[in-house]
Protein backbone atom coordinates (compact mmCIF):
# COMPACT_ATOMS: atom_id res chain seq x y z
CA UNK A 1 0.00 0.00 0.00
CA UNK A 2 1.48 3.39 -1.38
CA UNK A 3 1.28 6.34 1.36
CA UNK A 4 -0.20 9.43 -0.23
CA UNK A 5 1.81 11.87 1.50
CA UNK A 6 0.90 14.60 -0.07
CA UNK A 7 -2.37 14.32 0.96
CA UNK A 8 -2.11 13.17 4.33
CA UNK A 9 0.99 14.49 5.88
CA UNK A 10 2.19 17.45 3.79
CA UNK A 11 -0.65 19.44 3.42
CA UNK A 12 -2.22 19.48 6.94
CA UNK A 13 0.96 19.89 7.97
CA UNK A 14 1.50 23.09 5.81
CA UNK A 15 -1.79 24.38 5.92
CA UNK A 16 -1.15 24.49 9.77
CA UNK A 17 2.59 26.01 9.84
CA UNK A 18 2.44 27.43 6.51
CA UNK A 19 2.53 31.15 5.06
CA UNK A 20 1.59 32.58 1.83
CA UNK A 21 4.79 33.09 -0.39
CA UNK A 22 4.94 34.21 -4.51
CA UNK A 23 7.72 31.73 -6.12
CA UNK A 24 9.12 33.19 -9.24
CA UNK A 25 11.03 30.42 -11.80
CA UNK A 26 13.60 31.96 -13.61
CA UNK A 27 12.23 33.40 -16.72
CA UNK A 28 8.71 32.15 -15.31
CA UNK A 29 5.46 33.57 -13.89
CA UNK A 30 5.49 34.38 -10.14
CA UNK A 31 2.38 31.69 -8.59
CA UNK A 32 1.65 32.52 -5.29
CA UNK A 33 1.76 29.39 -2.33
CA UNK A 34 -0.34 29.75 0.30
CA UNK A 35 1.18 27.04 2.79
CA UNK A 36 5.06 27.02 2.50
CA UNK A 37 7.19 26.95 5.76
CA UNK A 38 9.84 29.44 6.11
CA UNK A 39 12.95 30.12 8.76
CA UNK A 40 14.79 33.23 8.65
CA UNK A 41 17.72 31.21 10.48
CA UNK A 42 17.87 27.70 10.42
CA UNK A 43 21.05 26.32 11.94
CA UNK A 44 23.59 24.37 9.29
CA UNK A 45 26.26 22.57 10.47
CA UNK A 46 29.03 21.44 8.46
CA UNK A 47 32.32 19.73 9.29
CA UNK A 48 35.70 20.57 7.50
CA UNK A 49 38.27 18.48 6.26
CA UNK A 50 40.09 19.12 9.92
CA UNK A 51 37.42 17.76 11.36
CA UNK A 52 36.48 20.97 12.73
CA UNK A 53 32.37 22.19 13.38
CA UNK A 54 31.21 24.92 11.59
CA UNK A 55 27.69 26.59 12.02
CA UNK A 56 25.93 28.82 9.83
CA UNK A 57 22.50 30.44 9.97
CA UNK A 58 20.79 30.70 6.98
CA UNK A 59 16.96 31.14 5.50
CA UNK A 60 15.16 28.17 4.47
CA UNK A 61 11.90 27.62 3.01
CA UNK A 62 9.77 23.94 2.98
CA UNK A 63 7.46 23.80 0.13
CA UNK A 64 5.30 21.26 -1.10
CA UNK A 65 6.71 19.93 -4.75
CA UNK A 66 2.86 19.68 -5.81
CA UNK A 67 2.56 23.25 -5.25
CA UNK A 68 5.28 24.66 -7.46
CA UNK A 69 4.89 24.60 -10.94
CA UNK A 70 7.53 23.60 -12.03
CA UNK A 71 10.87 21.87 -10.64
CA UNK A 72 12.97 24.24 -8.22
CA UNK A 73 16.45 25.51 -9.48
CA UNK A 74 19.00 27.60 -8.67
CA UNK A 75 18.56 31.02 -9.40
CA UNK A 76 14.25 30.70 -8.40
CA UNK A 77 13.17 33.72 -6.26
CA UNK A 78 10.87 33.52 -3.54
CA UNK A 79 9.30 36.77 -1.89
CA UNK A 80 7.38 36.28 2.16
CA UNK A 81 4.30 37.82 1.78
CA UNK A 82 4.32 39.14 5.56
CA UNK A 83 7.20 40.33 5.58
CA UNK A 84 7.66 41.36 1.69
CA UNK A 85 11.75 39.92 1.93
CA UNK A 86 13.05 38.25 -1.40
CA UNK A 87 15.32 35.24 -1.52
CA UNK A 88 17.38 33.47 -4.15
CA UNK A 89 17.23 29.69 -3.78
CA UNK A 90 20.59 28.55 -3.11
CA UNK A 91 20.10 24.51 -3.29
CA UNK A 92 16.49 22.90 -3.41
CA UNK A 93 17.03 19.51 -1.87
CA UNK A 94 13.68 17.33 -2.50
CA UNK A 95 13.09 14.34 0.13
CA UNK A 96 11.42 12.13 -2.05
CA UNK A 97 7.90 12.10 -0.39
CA UNK A 98 6.73 15.47 -2.25
CA UNK A 99 8.68 18.01 -0.19
CA UNK A 100 11.43 19.89 -0.93
CA UNK A 101 13.64 21.72 1.23
CA UNK A 102 14.95 25.03 -0.37
CA UNK A 103 18.09 26.86 1.31
CA UNK A 104 18.03 30.13 0.44
CA UNK A 105 20.09 33.47 0.17
CA UNK A 106 18.97 36.91 0.89
CA UNK A 107 18.93 39.54 -2.11
CA UNK A 108 20.52 43.05 -1.85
Amino acid sequence: MSIDWDDLVLGPAMGLFGEKVIYTPRGGAPVTIPDAVFDEEAIELQLDQDGQTTTQRRPVLGIRASALPVEPKQGDRVQIVKTGKVYVVREPIPDGHGHVHLKLMATA
